[in-house]
């Protein structure tokens, strides 16, 4: 039931979110979204690029589910086509992964994927073979590796050059799995490391947050149903800071319910009386995050350098919905893909138009400093 549902539906669900610093813990954020202002996203920029992604008849993107800076290149995710597309830095179409199927150097379905930074590959997690696949940056197949548990995990990411964490999103029924992230090599021999446990896994989970995120050298795993956002190194797991939502965060009765249907899932998720839906992505100089709360889509912001934190609501009648959630950061910038039909609406009348059926156009967005 869980990889269907992941299969057809791409949303996600955590915490929520606020304005004001709890100055008694030192990496605690209390946050109220009743004291958010009304303001349109775009006000909290202070510079923005833009990069188009060439398109040619061998690259044509469906939709983004995940993109990735490495070394020059920009690796885009493409859940439509089950594809992995390969830019150069200024959007020229560089290269491909395409090997859908159930055969060796193949994959069925692509769950996640990561970069193995010492070797120069890219890893292709293939939830449905349970399997890493790994290509060069030329699309070229290297290796696979069969993952010895089952159910698969969900997302991964490489923590240093022998080791990747193991997201499964709490699916396992025996006690030996039940934890939240395991840290080991790739085929799972040697030492491995688990964390977080639970007492009961989820009967429906789908999630499009970014569970693991590589920010400068330091990796970071934000578990469901937690406020706790953790930093990996090696074979530990720290709290890196927390988030404090009051009476507005998740219920346990509802983390406890065993829902048999997604789509009631989705509505109770949507009626009930607390934030979901957050997604968060750290840069160098900000930490992001975007949620919705009612029928409202809330922003924060917070400096990392002087702590400030800034919380907006979302304005329904604001000209640019930014439909898509930072990908990634390259510095301080956040990654934001934007479809051809956004961008043409963004430069106006006077900026260069795309033909609406272009590959969408990366924009690089750099936040206000508080």
């Amino acid at each position: 039931m869980k990889k269907t549902v992941l299969a057809l539906l791409s949303l996600c669900l955590l915490f929520s979110c606020g304005l004001s610093r709890n100055e008694s813990e030192e990496h605690v954020y209390t946050l109220n979204v009743d004291e958010a202002e009304k303001k349109g996203f775009s006000s909290m920029f202070d510079s923005v690029a833009y990069i188009p992604l060439e398109t040619t008849e061998e690259c044509e993107i469906g939709r983004i589910s995940r993109v990735l800076y490495h070394n020059g290149k920009y690796i885009v995710a493409d859940e439509l086509t089950n594809t992995v597309f390969i830019f150069t830095e200024d959007g020229r179409y560089y290269s491909k992964i395409q090997a859908t199927g159930n055969g060796p150097g193949e994959y069925a379905q692509m769950a996640d994927i990561a970069i193995d930074k010492f070797e120069e590959k890219i890893k292709i997690l293939d939830a449905m073979q349970v399997k890493v696949v790994s290509f060069d940056l030329d699309g070229h197949f290297t290796g696979e590796t069969k993952l010895p548990v089952s159910p698969s995990p969900i997302r991964f990411c490489q923590v240093d050059r022998d080791k990747y964490a193991f997201d499964f999103e709490r699916s396992f029924y025996e006690k030996e799995w039940q934890y939240n992230l395991s840290v080991n090599q790739e085929d799972f021999t040697g030492e491995i490391s688990k964390f977080i446990p639970y007492d009961k896994p989820l009967s429906i989970c789908f999630s499009s947050r970014v569970t693991l995120q590589d920010v400068n050298g330091e990796v970071l795993f934000i578990p469901l149903y937690s406020p706790t956002v953790y930093t990996i190194e090696s074979s530990e797991l720290k709290p890196r800071y927390m988030f404090d939502f009051g009476d507005k965060w998740v219920s346990q009765e509802f983390i406890d319910t065993e829902w048999k249907d997604a789509i009631e899932f989705m509505n109770k998720l949507n009626n009930a009386n607390f934030v979901h839906y957050f997604n968060m992505l750290e840069s160098g100089s900000h930490i992001y995050g975007e949620f919705m709360y009612g029928e409202n889509k809330y922003y924060l912001l917070i400096d990392k350098e002087t702590g400030h934190q800034f919380l907006q609501q979302g304005m329904k009648d604001e000209k640019y919905q930014y439909e898509k959630f930072s990908m990634c950061c390259v510095g301080n910038q956040f990654v934001i893909p934007l479809s051809s039909v956004e961008y043409n609406s963004m430069s106006g009348e006077k900026g260069v138009q795309l033909p609406e059926d272009n590959n969408p156009v990366l924009m690089f967005a750099t936040f206000k400093k508080f």
